[in-house]
């Protein structure tokens, strides 16, 4: 297993709380209520950085999608393993983003990754979006995300905007969520 990628995903920050937010179950069910006119539920996602108790798993398998979810933690190391799915769906690790993001490109499947708007920042991830230009659009939530860390609600907002990264899914440009 390759865990080098996952090199500080899941240590503490400054403050000693751990560096894995999770997505919270409203926001997930905000996603899925928006995808749905999109991706048929008769198809099957991969969520390769979620454990079964993850938001995005929950809402997904809530409407009824067929959900794979893998994870680092469970031994599904993204890198190393390849799910049979339709429609690839996550909250990866901010870090590493250009191996991830390469990594979802080389697939060739529709995928929805949320980013915070520090991806922008990142040469690589914006030369792979003049690339694929054609393909992506971006959801973008009505304000700042709240995260879970730790099973528990973060108490205030993080200090970043974040945004759904979606290609091959129906979207062009910046739409509201």
């Amino acid at each position: 297993m390759n865990r080098s990628v996952y090199v500080g995903w899941g240590k503490k920050d400054k403050s000693g709380d751990r560096d894995e937010n999770n997505t919270r179950l409203e926001d997930a069910v905000k996603l899925v209520e928006y995808i749905k006119s999109l991706i048929p539920t008769n198809r099957i996602i991969w969520c390769p950085f979620d454990t079964d108790d993850s938001s995005i798993v929950i809402a997904l398998k809530r409407e009824g999608y067929q959900v794979v979810n893998t994870h680092i933690d469970t031994g599904g190391d993204f890198f190393e393993t390849e799910v049979e799915c339709s429609c690839i769906i996550s909250n990866p690790p901010f870090q590493n983003r250009t191996k991830i993001f390469k990594r979802l490109y080389s697939f060739n499947k529709p995928f929805i990754m949320l980013q915070p708007t520090q991806a922008f920042n990142n040469q690589a991830y914006v030369q792979m979006l003049i690339e694929n230009n054609e393909h992506i659009g971006f959801l973008c939530p009505e304000e700042r995300m709240r995260f879970i860390s730790d099973g528990k609600l973060r108490p205030r907002d993080t200090a970043f905007y974040s945004f759904w990264h979606c290609y091959k899914i129906g979207i062009k440009g910046f739409m509201k969520l």
